[in-house]
């Protein structure tokens, strides 16, 4: 799912408009349906007040009232603004409203007494994506106003005053939404920590935009969903065997941290590695042997730290780096890997990133390699950034220069790829912030490469996959508590669903 600029956003409207519609109104009311529908099938609340501007924006709200009020929903509508100059789809939109029984107030700089009843949810209609500056003067206190009260807000589109396409700290007027309704495609912005607050929850809502636009229309930055998954997963053929599924490689562990080592081959296994050999401290063989007959084990010469491990030609993909400690030895040992001739696709990992970090191996990198850092690991690797506007920047162009695929792991995980490309996720949740998820998540990718998949492609449906299965996890065990190895038992039940909808679709 491309996540194209407001430009090209109405560029897409205008194309499906001269297609599919003879007026932009029609358009208007598709999406109007697909938010009514959103709202009585969630049924959020019984009582709703809309809150209009005169753009489009405002129509949009308009015919969700007109809408809501034929399906006997109580709603009322405020218009913020000089409803004579409103755009044609607003006007056309308020002189059918006016038809109805549906009770309107009109705001303007001298009048805005806003005063909603306490259990009505407030829909935010005021602005759309063409606003490409900080809201001002009378509306920017309106905003205020509305932001001040207990209600839960549902913004339509994107919350009003938050620009879509800037990518700084936006702490202007804008609105403060719960859940956010957004058409078709996030919108950029929303989809950063720092504007986490005024958007909520994100729901996306189809409305049916022109696929042949999306299919030739260029973007630089996209949304990874199921869609995207079930294009990119490779189905297992019936008489294939384990070689088929690559032979996974993982150097990891340290005293204390072979449990890292444990989980990333767990992951690597359940993801579909047909084999995996772990090379590990002569420590953590026997646990590593007991609690994961499935994998193989090398024991390092290092007894209590790896000192002698490196990559191995039977291998088609090492990842390396989960729990391996920062001891003087490994150190020397990763300066070697990395410098190292092989064939394998290097899949690089927690102390692995910290010792490139600190002894300034960037260079050394192997081109086409994976780094999965987490926000701490890339400002070590890369240095220390203030906001994620400014990680997203690094991000893009460290994957350009380095000739590699980066991972900056977080809420919507980043993936970026070495022509420039950044994948934002769609999928997991907060309970997935725990120990040993990042080691999963490692495993997952090492798997998806040593299958064959590009290591782009790897990242991407690997961190997706994670994803799914942590949703899963949480909505069988709860967020809360969650455990790394809670994702991993739910690995091959997400792949299988991913599957089925690839059959149900006919793919």
């Amino acid at each position: 799912m491309k996540l194209y600029n407001a430009a090209q956003l109405r560029e897409w409207d205008k194309a499906t408009i001269d297609k599919y519609f003879e007026h932009s109104s029609e358009l208007m009311e598709v999406a109007a349906q697909a938010c009514v529908d959103f709202i009585i099938v969630e049924e959020i609340a019984s009582i709703y007040e809309i809150v209009c501007g005169t753009g489009n924006n405002g129509g949009d709200g308009l015919c969700i009232a007109r809408m809501l009020a034929l399906e006997d929903v109580d709603v009322k509508v405020y218009i913020a603004g000089d409803a004579e100059s409103g755009s044609e789809d607003f006007k056309k939109n308020l002189q059918l409203l006016l038809q109805t029984d549906v009770e309107i107030q009109f705001f303007s700089q001298e009048k805005f007494d806003f005063d909603p009843r306490p259990d009505a949810i407030i829909i935010d209609c005021l602005f759309g994506i063409g606003i490409n500056r900080n809201v001002e003067g009378w509306l920017a206190e309106l905003i205020e106003r509305i932001n001040s009260f207990e209600n839960r807000i549902l913004a339509i589109d994107i919350p009003s005053g938050l620009q879509p396409d800037l990518f700084e700290i936006q702490d202007k007027a804008i609105i403060k939404a719960d859940v956010t309704l957004t058409f078709q495609v996030p919108k950029p912005a929303m989809l950063f920590e720092e504007n986490h607050t005024c958007v909520g929850t994100i729901e996306v809502i189809s409305i049916g935009l022109d696929h042949e636009f999306e299919a030739v229309e260029a973007c630089e930055i996209s949304f990874y969903q199921e869609l995207e998954a079930i294009h990119d997963f490779k189905p297992r053929k019936k008489f294939a065997h384990k070689n088929t599924f690559g032979h996974a490689g993982v150097i990891a562990g340290s005293k204390g941290k072979i449990g890292a080592a444990m989980l990333c081959c767990f992951a690597a296994m359940r993801s579909g590695a047909g084999l995996v050999t772990a090379q590990i401290p002569a420590c953590g063989d026997s646990i590593l042997q007991t609690a994961l007959p499935e994998v193989m084990t090398i024991s390092d010469e290092g007894e209590n730290e790896l000192r002698s491990a490196d990559i191995l030609e039977i291998n088609n993909a090492t990842a390396i780096g989960p729990g391996i400690g920062q001891a003087p030895e490994t150190a020397i040992m990763l300066r070697k890997i990395l410098k190292s001739t092989h064939k394998n696709k290097l899949v690089i990992d927690a102390d692995a990133l910290n010792f490139i970090a600190s002894k300034k191996l960037h260079t050394s990198i192997p081109e086409g390699s994976v780094l999965t850092p987490h926000v701490g690991e890339f400002d070590r690797l890369f240095g220390k950034h203030e906001t994620s506007f400014d990680r997203f920047r690094t991000l893009r162009s460290k994957a350009v220069e380095l000739k590699c695929t980066i991972i900056l792991k977080g809420a919507h995980t980043m993936v970026a790829s070495p022509d420039g490309h950044v994948t934002f996720n769609s999928t997991g949740n907060a309970g997935m912030a725990t120990a040993g998820s990042g080691d999963v998540l490692t495993g997952v990718i090492v798997s998806l490469c040593s299958q064959g998949y590009t290591s782009e492609t790897a990242a991407r449906f690997g961190v997706y996959l994670h994803g799914v299965a942590g949703d899963m996890a949480a909505d069988e065990r709860g967020a809360t508590g969650l455990m790394a190895r809670d994702i991993i038992e739910f690995l091959p039940v997400a792949s299988g669903e991913i599957e089925t909808t690839r059959e149900i679709l006919g793919w």
